[in-house]
């Protein structure tokens, strides 16, 4: 399996040690620079007793990341009465936080967290640690854009479903994760 590679822009990845509270290396590069920000932050958290990396194999936990909240509370909603464990992020940074600390069978993300450029940035990243962790997460990327080009990038760059935010996608969403779970079982 070949790695995809995504420009990363340092300013996005200098704003999110800011938002981490925490100061990037000087001779640290563009390339680099996020693998940074979550060797700090976990060596940071193991200090403080949490506990990180811990991956628990559970086929109804279900990531959402979006910055629009009522996206996130539409699909919390929808997906909780379904039975699936959901959690939701905000951010690039927290929702790659989150995915850390818990194995899920999604991560259901806008392409846009909050520019196209974070979201392919936290595509590029989370694909990174299900392929370092060996998970069988499967990545959801929903997204309004009409940009045709980016189907093909987010699914070269490790995304297992590109869905696009037109008329009923939330049923389209559901219908997805609904067969893929039914696939996994092998009923």
């Amino acid at each position: 399996m070949t790695e995809k590679k995504v420009e990363v822009n340092s300013e996005i990845l200098k704003e999110i040690f800011k938002i981490a509270k925490l100061n990037p290396p000087k001779d640290i590069t563009d390339e680099n620079l996020l693998d940074a920000v979550f060797k700090i932050k976990t060596q940071e958290q193991s200090q403080n007793g949490e506990n990180t990396m811990v991956f628990n194999p559970t086929s109804n936990n279900i990531l959402v990341i979006d910055d629009i909240g009522v996206v996130t509370y539409q699909l919390k909603i929808l997906l909780k009465n379904l039975g699936y464990n959901v959690q939701v992020a905000k951010d690039i940074f927290s929702g790659l936080n989150t995915f850390i600390k818990s194995n899920y069978a999604f991560v259901v993300m806008d392409l846009f967290v909050s520019t196209e450029q974070e979201g392919y940035t936290l595509l590029n990243e989370t694909k990174k640690i299900i392929t370092k962790n060996n998970l069988d997460t499967k990545i959801i990327v929903i997204t309004a854009s009409n940009k045709a080009e980016n189907k093909v990038k987010c699914l070269n760059g490790g995304a297992d479903i590109f869905l696009k935010k037109d008329a009923g996608w939330q049923d389209k969403l559901i219908e997805l994760i609904e067969n893929s779970q039914i696939n996994a079982s092998g009923k």
